[in-house]
C-alpha cells in the first residue's frame, strides 16, 4: 500500500531545501519562481488563435495494409470535434511519429455547412522492417546510444510495435526486445511486453578513490495502461528480474581486483531473484518533447518488491518527480524540477539512489555525493533558463543556451535530512542538435562554495 507519510515527507524536504538554501541559490530560486508564476500566455506571445471548425468527416486514402481504426486511434480528434490549425498540425506530427508511414499529407476542405470542414489524410505505408539509430540518457545508466536496432512496427497493419535494439553507453550495455499491442481485443487497454538484459557499472568512492563494480541483470516485464479516462494516467507493470553483482571491484584504469567493503558484500557474488509490481501515476501536458515551452510533466511511482512474487526480500521504493516548463519571451523558457526518493533500508545498493554527476547534480564527480552503498533517501531540485541561440527549424534548433542551478542531498539512517549538508552548483551550458545522435549536452558547472570548475558531457536535456 502506498505510504502517504513518506510522500509527504519527501515534499516537506523539498520545501525545506527552498527555505534554507544559501544566498546564491535563493536569488536564483526567487528569480525562477517569479517567472514561473507569470501568465501561461507568456510575455510577447500572440494571443490570437486560429478559428476552430467542426469536423464533419475524416477521409483516409493510401492505407492498403493499415486498418482504418488504427489510423483513427492515432488522432486526438474525431468526427464532431472542434479543431484549429495548430491542433491539426500536432496530429500530423502524431501520425508521422508513429513510424508506420513513409509520408503523411493532411489537408481540409469546407464542409456542407458553415463552420464545418472535411479532413483528408493521405498516407504512404512502410512495407518492410526498418533499421534505427537512437540515443538518450537516464539517471541510472547515464548516456547511451543504440547503434543497432530493427523495427517491425505495424508489420501486419494492426498497429503493433515490435522491435529489438542493442544499447551501449556511459555506464551500461544491454539488449531490449519489446512488443506493444495498442487497444487489445478492441478495448482502450494497451499491453506492453519487454524482454531485457543489462550490464551496469556502479561507481563507489573509498577515501576519494574511484572504483567500479559490475551488476548484471535480466528479466521480463509486462505492462498495462489505457488510452482514455483515469487509466490513461496510470501504468501497471509486473516484472520478474534477476541480479548478479560482482564480488570484487576495480579501478577504472587497471584490471587489479579489490575486496568489496562490508556494506556491499551482502548483495554481491550471488544471483538474486526479484519479483516486483510497479504502479505509477504519470501526467504529461508538455506542448512538445524536444524543447518544451509550456506544460507539466510529473510521475509518482510505487515499486513494491515482494517474496510473494519470487523476490529474495520484501522492500519498496517511492519516487516523486515533478517538472514545469514556462515560456516568457521569444521562446526563452524557465524549466523547474523537484525530485524525491525513498527506499527501504534492506534494499540492495543497486536499487537505491545516488547524487552527483552530469545527469544528477552537476559540478561534482559522478555518484560522489551519496553514502557508500548508495542512499535510501534523496531530495533534489533544479532550475534551468533555456534560450535558443539559433532560430532555424525551431523548436528543433541547432544550438540552445542554458543557465542552471542544481541542489540536493542523499543520505541513510540514522542520519536525518540536514539543510547544512545540501550540495549545490550553478553554471552554464549548450545543447547542440547533431544528426542521427540527437541532442548533445555540454555543461560547465561550479560547485558552491568551492567553485571548482568541472565539465560534463552527456545527451539530451537534463529534464
Amino acid at each position: 500500500m502506498l505510504n502517504y507519510q513518506k510522500i509527504w515527507f519527501l515534499l516537506q524536504q523539498q520545501h525545506t531545501i527552498m527555505r534554507k538554501i544559501h544566498f546564491s541559490g535563493l536569488f536564483i530560486s526567487i528569480f525562477c519562481l517569479s517567472l514561473f508564476l507569470m501568465s501561461s500566455q507568456g510575455l510577447g506571445q500572440d494571443e490570437n488563435s486560429s478559428a476552430s471548425l467542426v469536423v464533419s468527416s475524416i477521409n483516409i486514402t493510401g492505407n492498403t495494409k493499415t486498418q482504418k481504426n488504427v489510423i483513427l486511434s492515432l488522432l486526438d480528434f474525431k468526427v464532431g470535434d472542434s479543431i484549429d490549425k495548430e491542433r491539426l498540425g500536432k496530429n500530423v506530427g502524431r501520425l508521422e511519429g508513429s513510424n508506420f508511414f513513409k509520408s503523411v499529407n493532411v489537408y481540409t476542405q469546407p464542409g456542407e455547412e458553415k463552420g464545418f470542414i472535411n479532413v483528408y489524410i493521405e498516407i504512404r505505408e512502410r512495407r518492410w522492417p526498418t533499421f534505427q539509430f537512437k540515443s538518450g540518457f537516464n539517471e541510472l545508466d547515464g548516456w547511451y546510444i543504440s547503434p543497432l536496432g530493427i523495427r517491425f512496427d505495424n508489420f501486419f497493419g494492426h498497429g503493433n510495435y515490435f522491435g529489438a535494439e542493442f544499447l551501449i553507453g556511459d555506464r551500461v550495455t544491454g539488449l531490449d526486445i519489446s512488443y506493444l499491442r495498442p487497444s487489445i481485443m478492441g478495448s482502450d487497454l494497451n499491453l506492453g511486453i519487454n524482454l531485457f538484459s543489462r550490464d551496469r557499472q556502479f561507481v563507489h568512492y573509498l577515501e576519494d578513490v574511484k572504483y567500479l563494480q559490475h551488476v548484471k541483470s535480466g528479466g521480463l516485464s509486462i505492462g498495462l495502461n489505457a488510452n482514455h479516462g483515469l487509466l490513461k494516467y496510470l501504468w501497471f507493470e509486473l516484472v520478474r528480474e534477476s541480479f548478479t553483482a560482482d564480488d570484487y571491484m576495480k579501478k577504472p584504469d587497471n584490471d587489479t581486483t579489490f575486496t568489496l567493503p562490508p556494506v556491499l558484500q551482502p548483495f554481491s557474488g550471488q544471483r538474486e531473484e526479484v519479483g516486483r509490481i510497479i504502479v505509477s501515476l504519470n501526467v504529461d501536458t508538455r506542448d512538445q518533447v524536444f524543447y518544451p515551452v509550456g506544460g507539466w510533466w510529473g510521475s509518482l511511482a510505487l515499486d513494491q518488491v515482494s517474496t510473494q512474487l519470487g523476490a529474495f526480500e520484501d522492500y519498496k521504493r517511492v519516487i516523486l518527480d515533478i517538472r514545469r516548463y514556462q515560456a516568457f519571451v521569444n521562446d526563452w523558457v524557465i524549466a523547474v524540477r523537484i525530485r524525491g526518493g525513498w527506499a527501504d533500508d534492506q534494499a540492495p545498493f543497486y536499487e537505491k539512489f545516488y547524487l552527483g554527476g552530469p545527469n544528477s547534480l552537476r559540478g561534482y564527480k559522478d555518484r560522489s555525493l551519496n553514502p557508500l552503498g548508495y542512499a535510501s533517501y534523496l531530495v533534489q531540485g533544479g532550475a534551468e533558463f533555456r534560450f535558443p541561440i539559433t532560430r532555424n527549424k525551431f523548436p528543433r534548433q541547432f544550438l540552445t543556451g542554458v543557465l542552471f542551478y542544481d541542489i540536493g542531498e542523499a543520505w541513510n539512517k540514522p542520519d536525518e535530512f540536514d539543510a547544512n549538508r545540501l550540495k549545490s552548483s550553478l553554471g552554464y551550458g549548450f545543447r547542440v542538435r547533431v544528426p542521427i545522435i540527437g541532442l548533445v549536452r555540454l555543461d560547465f558547472a561550479y560547485p558552491i562554495p568551492e567553485y571548482e570548475f568541472r565539465v560534463h558531457l552527456s545527451l539530451g536535456h537534463t529534464f
